[in-house]
């Protein structure tokens, strides 16, 4: 509908826009020693406006002192979401540019030990959180043609052992990610996912269950050790966080692939899941994760 001087309200939203060349930024999960924190510095670096954001924002008290803007969102809220975009609505005009989703738990167990409520809190906020940020601010990003940015993982492709909640939320994201951004193409808003290998980060300390004792009846109490040490080993190599920002920061501002890999093990994984069938992983997998060393110590006990 076109407003009373002849111009699509839309339409005069974006050109407006166009005069103002800062990019404005919404970055889910951004507590210190993540990669969401990192982020927010690098994306304030290059000039844009951060809307930086966490459950508890007393934590992002050094992002304020930079003169980025912060405020509580959780992910997992539908209420928290819906008045986050509308704070958003009335500090931007109405647009925003890029809605990076970042926030996300970690959880470690054997598939056989998973407690299923909280498989439900990790989807609700690695999966159904990211749904509920983009049905909240798509409206805000269409004026302007903008960016979904959202961090998945290699590990929605690479079967990891002690992460198969984890894995199966990403997988999922990966699946959502693409539909969208297929869904959203008519209306100028691309969809890139991040492929993300190790990044040195806190979302295995940062969340519960991390080095929690095995269950009584797990299979899996002759490698304990290794299933305790899982978060440990991918930070061994990892990516340093504000390594991975810079990178990122500087492929969204400039392009949008709709994938984009990054970070240890990232390639390995990509050329892994392109060139070699998938039982290549139950070849390689077992060596690294411990599971060798338990198909030996039953053959013994069998023996």
């Amino acid at each position: 509908m076109a407003d009373r001087f002849g111009q699509s309200p839309l339409r005069t939203l974006d050109q407006q826009h166009q005069m103002n060349n800062q990019k404005t930024v919404l970055i889910t999960g951004c507590s210190p020693g993540g990669i969401g924190h990192a982020l927010a510095i690098e994306f304030h670096a290059k000039g844009c406006r951060v809307l930086a954001t966490a459950r508890d924002v007393e934590k992002l008290a050094d992002l304020q002192a930079r003169g980025i803007e912060c405020f509580a969102l959780d992910v997992a809220s539908d209420e928290s979401v819906e008045a986050a975009a509308s704070n958003v609505r009335d500090l931007t005009g109405g647009t925003l540019d890029i809605l990076f989703n970042n926030a996300g738990q970690a959880y470690i167990s054997a598939a056989t030990d998973h407690d299923i409520e909280r498989v439900k809190t990790l989807f609700d906020t690695n999966l159904f959180g990211v749904m509920r940020m983009v049905r909240h601010f798509v409206p805000l990003l269409i004026p302007v043609k903008g960016k979904i940015v959202t961090v998945g993982s290699i590990v929605g492709i690479a079967p990891y052992p002690w992460g198969s909640a984890y894995n199966a939320s990403k997988a999922a994201l990966h699946q959502y990610l693409d539909t969208l951004r297929i869904e959203l193409s008519p209306f100028g808003i691309e969809v890139v996912t991040l492929m993300t290998g190790g990044v040195r980060s806190k979302i295995g300390a940062n969340n519960p269950n991390y080095g929690k004792d095995l269950p009584q009846s797990s299979l899996y109490h002759p490698i304990a050790d290794r299933i305790k040490a899982r978060v440990t080993d991918l930070q061994h190599g990892a990516m340093p966080a504000d390594v991975y920002a810079r990178q990122v920061v500087s492929v969204v501002l400039r392009r949008s692939p709709s994938r984009y890999w990054l970070g240890n093990f990232a390639w390995t994984a990509w050329i892994l899941s392109s060139f070699f069938p998938r039982s290549i992983w139950g070849v390689l997998i077992p060596r690294v994760s411990g599971l060798s060393d338990l198909t030996r110590h039953l053959r013994k006990r069998q023996a």
